[in-house]
């Protein structure tokens, strides 16, 4: 009996130490290509990135986390934007889509946000809403129409699932701290 626990002992202590050894190669790895752990630049090994990979966070890592959660927020604040367009703005006679002037938008938006023209922007990036030129500033637009593309209730209905897509992603994820935390 005292065999067996001294080999259960010996089980336990060499499963731990041979985690401990995986745990210090995986940070011995990321501490090789972490721009921050060398001196010299040239120190540095060179990272490759497969396509779909550069300029995204590591898969799993807090920053994707907080990137998914921002670009949840974004497309709140452009659902919020669309909605204001559907009730505040006139039929269009040519085409009976929603139309806002931008300058009423922007005074109506003021109370709601300081990032209106970023979320226009964005908006427009993903075909929800459409204004002529390149940007919009406050004064000399003010009558330029603002246009929804397609009927608010389509817009919704992509937004919101867009939205449970991306929240579905960061919340089956494990988070890296509880990564770390597992004996």
């Amino acid at each position: 009996m005292a065999e067996n626990q001294e080999s259960l002992q010996d089980s336990s202590v060499s499963s731990r130490i041979t985690l401990f050894n995986q745990q210090a190669e995986q940070h011995k790895n990321w501490m090789m290509i972490n721009p921050f752990a060398h001196y010299n630049v040239s120190e540095m090994p060179k990272r490759t990135f497969a396509e779909d990979e550069y300029g995204r966070a590591p898969t799993g890592s807090l920053s994707e986390q907080r990137s998914l959660q921002a670009s949840v927020r974004a497309l709140e604040e452009i659902l919020q934007l669309c909605d204001m367009i559907q009730k505040s703005g006139r039929d269009d006679p040519i085409d009976g889509r929603k139309v806002l002037a931008f300058g009423q938008l922007f005074e109506t938006y003021n109370d709601i946000s300081d990032k209106l023209l970023a979320t226009l922007l964005g908006a427009r990036k993903y075909g929800f809403i459409d204004f002529s030129g390149e940007t919009l500033f406050q004064g000399r637009d003010d009558t330029e129409p603002v246009r929804l593309l397609r009927p608010f209730e389509e817009l919704q209905t992509e937004i919101i699932a867009k939205v449970a897509g991306l929240r579905c992603d960061f919340t089956e994820k494990p988070e890296e701290s509880t990564l770390l935390r597992e004996d």
